[in-house]
C-alpha cells in the first residue's frame, strides 16, 4: 500500500525530533528508522455475534445504538520514541512538549504559552466545528469544553518518566488523535506547571468560559498499569457531573471489549492535584492513574524512570484515552437516573 501524505509526515516528524534531542543535549541512541505508519482508525460497534466476551461487572451490558469511534491511530513506534527522552529541566521539557504538539500538526494559531507569577503552562485548543444554523436551533447551548490536563514539572529524585511526563507528553498524543475529524466540543489541553499552573489556568477563565467546561480530566503516573480513576468523595456538589465521567470512562471500555477501569485512591505519591481549582467551584473532574498498591513508593522515587514503564501498557493507554476523549465529546445515551440529561451541570456560586 502506498504511503500517504501523513504517513511522511510522522517519519519526518521522528528524524527531526531525533535530531533536536541531540540538541537539546538529551542524550539519545541512534536506532534504524522503521517505517511509520498512522491510520485513521475507524473502530464500529460490533455485534454480539462477532464479540463472545461479554463486558466486565460495572461495566454496561450493552451500547444503545452503532456509533464510531474516529481518531488518527499513532503507530506505537512514535509514541514510545517520543516518551523515551525525558528532559531533566523542567524549561526544556516546556520546549519539548511544545514542538511535539507542532510535529503532531497542532497549527501555531491553536498553542500559546500562557505566563504567570514563577511559571508558564503550555495550551493547546482544538476547537469545537461550526455550529450549523441547524444544529443551533436545535442546541442552544452550543459546544463546551472538555479540558485534559496534566503537570509537566520534574517531580522527586529520579528520572520523573511517571510522575509526571507519562501524562504530560500524552496531551500531545491526544491532540493529534482527535484532530481526524471535527469535534462537537471544544478540547484544551493543558501542561501546566503545578497547582500554581492550573490555578492561573483557572482564573485567566471569564466566569462564562469557567461555566462552559463539561469535565477536567487530569492525567498523572500513566503506564505502569491498567488505567485507574480517582473522583473526590468530598465534592458531592459535583456527584452527576461526575458521575457522567465516570460513566463514559466505562462506556469506552465497553465499546473496546476490555475491563472498566476501578476506582483507585491515589496514595502519598500524589502532591500535585490540578483539578482542586476547578473542583472547589464545582466543575466535574477525574483523575486518571495506573498506580496501584505494588507500585505506590515508585512515581517520585530514584526508581521514577523509563524502565518502570511497560511500552505496551503505555501505548494501549494512549489508545484508550483518545477513545474516552471521543466517547465524551459524542456520548452514548443513558437511561440512567444518576446521569445529567444534559450540560452545563449546577455549580456552586
Amino acid at each position: 500500500m502506498p504511503f500517504s501524505r501523513r504517513d511522511h509526515q510522522e517519519a519526518a516528524t521522528l528524524r527531526n525530533l531525533s535530531e533536536r534531542h541531540r540538541f537539546l543535549g538529551n542524550a539519545v541512541t541512534p536506532t534504524p528508522m522503521r517505517t511509520i505508519v498512522i491510520t485513521l482508525v475507524l473502530l464500529a460497534a460490533a455485534s454480539a455475534q462477532s464479540h463472545s466476551r461479554q463486558p466486565a461487572l460495572g461495566s454496561p451490558t450493552a451500547l444503545p445504538n452503532q456509533k464510531s469511534i474516529v481518531f488518527w491511530n499513532m503507530s506505537r513506534t512514535s509514541v514510545i520514541f517520543l516518551l523515551k527522552h525525558v528532559p531533566q529541566e523542567n524549561p526544556i521539557r516546556l520546549a519539548q512538549l511544545r514542538q511535539a504538539y507542532i510535529d503532531l500538526q497542532c497549527p501555531k494559531s491553536e498553542l500559546r504559552e500562557q505566563t504567570f507569577h514563577g511559571g508558564t503552562n503550555l495550551l493547546s485548543t482544538l476547537p469545537a466545528a461550526p455550529v450549523s444554523a441547524n444544529a443551533a436551533r436545535t442546541n442552544a447551548a452550543g459546544p463546551k469544553t472538555i479540558l485534559f490536563i496534566a503537570n509537566y514539572l520534574h517531580e522527586g529524585a529520579g528520572q520523573s518518566v511517571i510522575d509526571n511526563w507519562s501524562g504530560a507528553i500524552m496531551l500531545p498524543f491526544l491532540y493529534h488523535a482527535l484532530a481526524a475529524t471535527p469535534r462537537a466540543h471544544t478540547f484544551l489541553f493543558a501542561d501546566v506547571e503545578g497547582e500554581a499552573g492550573a490555578k492561573a489556568l483557572f482564573d485567566s477563565l471569564s466566569p462564562r468560559q469557567r461555566n462552559n467546561i463539561l469535565g477536567v480530566v487530569a492525567l498523572d503516573c500513566l503506564g505502569l498499569g491498567p488505567v485507574q480513576y480517582y473522583v473526590s468523595p468530598f465534592d458531592s456538589f459535583d456527584r452527576p457531573g461526575q458521575n457522567w465521567l465516570v460513566h463514559q470512562l466505562q462506556q469506552a471500555a465497553a465499546y473496546q471489549h476490555v475491563d472498566a477501569p476501578l476506582p483507585a485512591i491515589p496514595g502519598d505519591w500524589f502532591k500535585v492535584d490540578v483539578t482542586r481549582e476547578f473542583r472547589y467551584h464545582s466543575i466535574p473532574a477525574v483523575l486518571l492513574h495506573s498506580v496501584a498498591w505494588k507500585d505506590r513508593n515508585l512515581p517520585g522515587s530514584i526508581r521514577d524512570a523509563l524502565a518502570s514503564i511497560d511500552p505496551n501498557t503505555y501505548y494501549q493507554t494512549f489508545s484508550r484515552l483518545a477513545t474516552y476523549a471521543v466517547v465524551l465529546d459524542n456520548p452514548w445515551p443513558s437511561d440512567s437516573s444518576e446521569l445529567p440529561s444534559s450540560g452545563p451541570f449546577p455549580r456552586r456560586r
